[in-house]
């Protein structure tokens, strides 16, 4: 196995990444063909060109010297700009000539198609490889805390807590967690015999979720490996997929109030580091971690900032709803703008990155 380093961060960041961003980007070019929009070129990459090729729809399909990132250049411009050829413009199979929901397809079509790569990557992996689940077997019970006090102890299987059944410890979790102060009945499977207790979470306040959550001190066993049919497997990677949209949002919801922690932000250089650690683990760390990111990516692109694609869905609402386009001129302003704000974005996480 490569020994972890500079190198294989590179080889791990390009392997991870590289399919994600042709993933993003076949998903626009799929869109546009779709909707009768000329591609003129298809990017991996920004900058110079290293090498590509010219398929029979005249697109050139190439990679770029900057490998952050790529694109889908389409006929005609993205924005109204007043002072473009007016016979450019009236071509039919310019994007600025395409319907107003093909225009916001193709650009909602991007991060679609990584969120959907992120749930497939996910689904495939618990299908073929099977899904780590901690069993609802007590690990460990704290002394002085309810659990102790109502009676459980190490090798207890908890069958179901108010009636409701449980499947594995992440239950257990949940349900305590929103019953802070509430009598909870527990049903035990303990030496093949069914016993029941009562207990009461004691309240904890959490400093993350800013939240009063409960708590029974109890801890969980190691996880096992288990085995799924496609549809348990869907259906984990479905739930999966939203709890990592979720943790998503609530880390966005954490950086607008300055309150992100510095371990939690990663830029291109934690992305390499952890891309070449997840290269020497083997193939189910590289997939799963392409998961994640394709996930990310999707959301990320969503975001209501000019120069990225849910920015472009901004003007088209606002075009929706006015019928008519923001003024061309403004429009530029914002795409200016909104590049200006992702390089100094870029240029901060990667100094967060460093430990500046």
């Amino acid at each position: 196995m490569i020994e972890s380093g500079l190198f294989t961060s590179l080889i791990g960041f390009f392997i991870v990444l590289t399919p994600l961003i042709f993933f993003h980007e076949l998903g626009h070019y799929f869109a546009a063909k779709k909707s009768g929009v000329g591609v003129e070129s298809f990017s991996i990459g920004f900058g110079p060109e290293l090498f590509g090729y010219t398929d029979k729809n005249n697109t050139r399909w190439k990679f770029s010297l900057v490998p952050l990132g790529g694109y889908v250049k389409m006929k005609g411009e993205l924005i109204n700009i007043p002072k473009k050829n007016e016979e450019y413009l009236m071509e039919s199979d310019t994007f600025l000539q395409a319907s107003l929901f093909s225009r916001f397809l193709i650009v909602l079509s991007g991060p679609l198609a990584n969120l959907i790569l992120g749930l497939l990557l996910i689904t495939s992996l618990y299908y073929f490889n099977g899904r780590y689940i901690s069993p609802p077997i007590i690990n460990d019970v704290l002394d002085s805390k309810p659990a102790k006090i109502g009676g459980i102890i190490t090798g207890d299987k908890i069958i179901s807590i108010n009636k409701e059944k449980i499947k594995n410890f992440s239950d257990i979790k949940n349900i305590v967690e929103k019953n802070p102060n509430k009598n909870l009945s527990i049903e035990i499977l303990r030496n093949d015999r069914i016993i029941y207790t009562n207990i009461i979470p004691v309240e904890f306040y959490d400093e993350i979720s800013r939240k009063k959550l409960g708590r029974i001190g109890v801890t969980a066993g190691p996880p096992e490996l288990i085995s799924l049919t496609i549809i348990s497997a869907l259906k984990f990677g479905v739930l999966d997929s939203m709890n990592m949209t979720l943790e998503w949002l609530k880390g966005l919801k954490s950086l607008f109030k300055l309150e992100l922690k510095k371990k939690d932000v990663l830029g291109p250089i934690g992305i390499a580091k952890i891309s070449g650690t997840s290269l020497d683990r083997g193939l189910v760390s590289v997939i799963f971690l392409m998961a994640i990111l394709s996930i990310n990516l999707g959301l990320i692109n969503l975001l209501p900032i000019p120069a990225l694609d849910g920015g472009y869905i901004i003007l088209f609402t606002y075009e929706l709803i006015f019928r008519k386009p923001l003024s061309g001129s403004i429009q530029l302003f914002l795409l200016k703008f909104g590049f200006l704000f992702l390089i100094l974005l870029m240029v901060l996480v990667t100094a967060i990155d460093l430990g500046l």
